[in-house]
């Protein structure tokens, strides 16, 4: 049985674009892109096996990016958005995001959400924008080798209160929280 784990992502960079050349701006910058609105990608680190980039498309022409530090892709992508082209523009992105992991995962955000998580399929690679427990949150369901796991993602204003709500309630259902 797994454990029920929430921790704080450390060392992570976010980076947005949106606008009708979001896209093609970012397939010429060698990275493949969902294909449908509200899922998600994951790109593998050069020379490591494991996935250190997710590229989710929200909504047609808008794209949310989170990466490892460092994060020479976001990196790259931020130098080369510098020449400004043409139908592309970035979006500013602080978010404050943390990891929810277990068997438990899913009761906990019956409590905090009104998204049927459960019900969703992990091989779907979906994205949803939502709120939980009043806070705006973007929450990427994936599936590892022990189990489901939930990256949410929040303004960093709203991280410390939607941390200390989220541990309360992991803890009710007897897991533990990370860092």
């Amino acid at each position: 049985m797994t454990t029920l784990e929430w921790k704080r992502r450390q060392e992570q960079e976010c980076f947005a674009v949106k606008g009708p050349g979001a896209a093609e701006w970012l397939l010429a910058q060698g990275l493949r892109i969902p294909t449908q609105s509200n899922t998600w990608a994951a790109v593998p680190a050069q020379g490591s096996g494991s996935e250190a980039l997710m590229i989710a498309r929200l909504g047609t022409s808008e794209f949310f990016l989170d990466e490892s530090s460092p994060a020479p892709v976001i990196a790259g992508l931020a130098h080369a958005l510098r020449e400004r082209p043409a139908g592309v523009y970035p979006v500013l992105r602080e978010d404050w995001g943390f990891v929810l992991a277990g068997a438990g995962s899913d009761a906990v955000l019956a409590e905090v959400c009104n998204v049927p998580f459960a019900s969703l399929a992990e091989q779907a690679q979906p994205i949803i924008m939502t709120m939980m427990v009043g806070v705006a949150v973007l929450v990427l369901l994936q599936a590892t080798a022990q189990g489901r796991a939930y990256l949410v993602w929040c303004d960093p204003t709203f991280g410390p209160y939607l941390a200390e709500t989220i541990a309360a309630v992991v803890a009710d259902h007897g897991g533990r929280s990370g860092n």
